[in-house]
């Protein structure tokens, strides 16, 4: 497309002289997202020569052609900015220098974490690890926290809040068992003693006074207890703004001797107040340049030795798309797309058939068309898509679809099958056992969903241990990003611990893996300018950058998108535009990967997903909830789709073949995008969602939702379990 067409796309109007200076610089000189940038920085939607002249001497670009003189000077206000201000001089928050006093940890034995079931809800920081039971689904989660003490119902796993001692604790269990134990303050037999550490990070503007000291305990092993949270959701939109988005005029007008700023008006007529442009350089906000942590002098990272073993199993980017044929060249683009969705679903119907006939107990399966041919007393199994479910008097009657023909299916409410009736959604591939009426329906007496066996072959032990961090919605540029807790974690990976058992975790730690929700995005809900302190989706990734350059060489970093990227907004993802993203892709030791993806691990395979699927089965799966993800996930699992249902919150790209099928049973799940860490095992499947860095938002506040941000999971690779949890939310502000 060309220059007129691809501004036209983002809102934007040319004028003919404008068009003529920019035209043949176009994509060689220049891209339209740097173009689109200069003009939301000078206010105006409209690119007229002058704008166009300044912008061709900014890159450079030398042009004698004659400047237009336009016939009216057109604004186009944008939303004011809010959030909370940062400065480099660390008066608010920012702070470039700092000195960390560490403070001792209290160990509790794993013996002594079974004998006291109730546990004090604390805002302490800490570190906890251990494992939960590898029952057929074991949850960790706190739906319901009460003021003093928390109650667990028997045989359900759970997380521990940590201690109330200021300094923090932390817990090591003796045994990583099969349970997961209640950590006890008041029956901890040992405690560390204090270990000096200071912050190793250093600035070109570092004060040469020392920074209040605080303590910055981590407490290990046996589980934080887990408050619900969710994330915000919204369509990704080109329409990016660098913070200065206000109409070119005069600044200032004079009322009864009183200087006021001149009154500009908006989209939708809303005045607003117009704000002297900020010059490039001199930001009101931080992207970290300044930023550097070094790794602690003489700290062993037992990692470095290990060889490097990851394989990319599964990347949407490498997935080759057929184009859907048509019958002829007048052909209507609906019709391409009709095309592109039926070859989607009948790929996801062979997929899943697969899938299923794997199952022993599936017996002989016809497909739909053929029952004419069957005796009404011969038990056969269809597989099909799920058009529709409804309940009756009786039971549940399902309308259920294959290549071949469409079938009505009844189950009667008494038999025991039927209660799966609520775990099925919209659009998954169910196979159901039963006998053909000869009326069109089918009664059934068993119900198969794709599932996840229940036994799977075990794989040979590693040499050595070896630990990867899962993180996910870590929304730089949000004004509630965690920027000091992510800071401190930054620190910690850099060796800055407090004790030998902590020193073991860091050294050993490998592989980091990020899903989705970066950096905050611009426009994805109403609203957000207000909460967003970087406002410009260019600076958001240069912060994140900043940030990321402080990871260790030696740990290699997978980064997926989310909802809030500058990525396709539709599933799956194939990954970051780079035209927006482009500092990531300078990080030596990051791989860009898809949403979703599969990343092998020293043999285990880590199915990595930014978790918008969890949407569609909050609202169609009784008792889901955002505040308990890994139900959801485990439901996602049972079938054996990231993203079953269409045409409901979560947009399905119209692909010819549905990549959204988990085709082959990962070792660990990651999820991210609802903001609450949960975990839970299923069937020899580890089902994590890895939190947020972004603290409580003023929409999430409206509906009574609390994330619980700060909390980094690490995994033991060889296990694909959960080896601690460490807990940097009291550096949160806000939590």
């Amino acid at each position: 497309m060309g220059l007129v067409e691809d501004l036209l796309g983002n809102k934007y109007l040319i004028t003919p002289p404008a068009y003529y200076l920019l035209a043949d610089h176009y994509m060689e000189a220049f891209t339209l997202a740097e173009l689109v940038k200069f003009a939301k920085s000078r206010g105006t939607f409209v690119i007229d020569s002058s704008i166009a002249s300044d912008f061709l001497r900014e890159k450079g670009i030398f042009s004698s052609a004659p400047l237009e003189t336009p016939p009216e000077e057109i604004h186009e206000e944008s939303e004011i900015f809010g959030g909370n201000e940062v400065s480099l001089s660390g008066d608010n928050g920012s702070e470039l220098t700092a000195s960390v006093e560490t403070s001792g940890y209290d160990i509790v034995p794993a013996e002594s974490l079974d004998e006291n079931p109730d546990l004090e809800r604390t805002p302490q920081t800490s570190i906890s690890t251990g494992e939960p039971p590898e029952t057929a689904v074991e949850s960790v989660s706190s739906m319901e926290l009460k003021p003093e003490k928390t109650a667990f119902s028997e045989g359900e796993s759970f997380v521990s809040t940590g201690t109330t001692d200021t300094k923090g604790g932390l817990n090591v269990p003796a045994d990583l068992g099969e349970t997961v134990r209640n950590p006890s303050k008041a029956e901890s037999d040992e405690i560390l003693p204090l270990e000096s550490g200071s912050s190793l990070r250093t600035s070109a503007a570092e004060s040469s006074e020392a920074s209040a000291s605080e303590s910055s305990a981590l407490p290990v092993d046996g589980f934080s207890e887990v408050p619900s949270g969710t994330s915000l959701n919204g369509d990704y939109s080109n329409g990016y703004s660098n913070g200065n988005g206000y109409a070119d005029s005069e600044e200032y007008y004079e009322e009864n001797g009183e200087v006021k700023p001149k009154i500009v008006y908006g989209d939708y007529g809303v005045p607003i107040a117009y704000v002297e442009e900020v010059p490039e350089g001199e930001k009101s906000y931080s992207v970290y340049r300044d930023l550097i942590i070094t790794p602690k002098e003489g700290f062993h990272y037992r990692a470095k030795e290990i060889p490097d073993d990851w394989e990319m199993v599964f990347d949407v980017k490498n997935v080759k798309f057929e184009a859907p044929k048509v019958k002829n060249a007048a052909s209507k683009e609906g019709e391409i797309i009709i095309k592109s969705y039926t070859d989607y679903f009948k790929s996801r119907l062979r997929k899943m058939r697969r899938i299923l006939r794997e199952n022993p107990e599936l017996g002989s399966v016809i497909d739909i068309g053929k029952l004419g041919y069957v005796g009404g007393d011969e038990e056969v199994t269809i597989i099909g898509l799920i058009n529709s479910k409804r309940e009756t008097a009786k039971g549940y009657m399902f309308e259920v679809e294959d290549n071949t023909g469409l079938i009505k299916v009844f189950i009667n409410r008494n038999n025991e099958e039927s209660k799966k009736f609520f775990q099925i959604m919209p659009d998954s591939v169910i196979g159901f056992r039963g006998h053909y009426s000869g009326r069109n329906i089918f009664f059934a007496n068993k119900i198969f969903l794709p599932d996840v066996p229940r036994y799977k072959r075990e794989k040979p032990p590693l040499e050595e241990k070896v630990y990867a961090v899962l993180l996910s919605d870590i929304h730089v540029g949000s004004n509630k990003f965690c920027e000091r807790a992510f800071e401190k974690f930054l620190e910690w990976l850099n060796g800055e611990v407090n004790n030998r058992k902590e020193e073991e975790l860091v050294s050993r730690i490998k592989y980091m893996i990020l899903a989705g929700d970066v950096v905050d995005g611009v426009g994805i809900y109403p609203g957000q300018y207000n909460e967003l302190e970087i406002p410009d989706i260019f600076d958001q990734y240069e912060a994140l950058y900043n940030l990321l350059r402080n990871v260790p060489e030696h740990i290699t970093m997978f980064i997926g998108p989310g909802n809030h990227d500058a990525a396709r907004t539709a599933l799956p993802q194939p990954g970051f535009y780079e035209e927006y993203a482009r500092p990531l892709f300078k990080l030596k030791n990051a791989v860009m990967i898809s949403n979703p993806a599969v990343v092998r691990l020293h043999g285990r395979d880590f199915l990595i997903f930014h978790g918008r699927g969890i949407e569609d089965v909050v609202n169609v799966i009784p008792n889901r909830s955002h505040h308990r993800p890994a139900e959801a996930s485990v439901d996602l699992l049972k079938l054996r789709h990231l993203a079953p249902t269409f045409g409901e919150k979560v947009p399905i790209a119209p692909d010819p073949e549905d990549t959204l099928v988990i085709e082959s049973v990962p070792d660990l799940f990651q999820t991210g995008h609802v903001h609450v860490m949960e975990y839970k095992i299923y069937n020899g499947v580890f089902v994590i969602n890895a939190g947020t860095w972004q603290a409580q938002t003023e929409f999430q506040k409206m509906v009574n939702i609390v994330p619980t941000p700060a909390r980094v999971p690490i995994i033991d690779v060889e296990t694909a379990r959960l080896r601690a949890v460490v807990s940097f939310d009291r550096f949160c502000e806000g939590v």
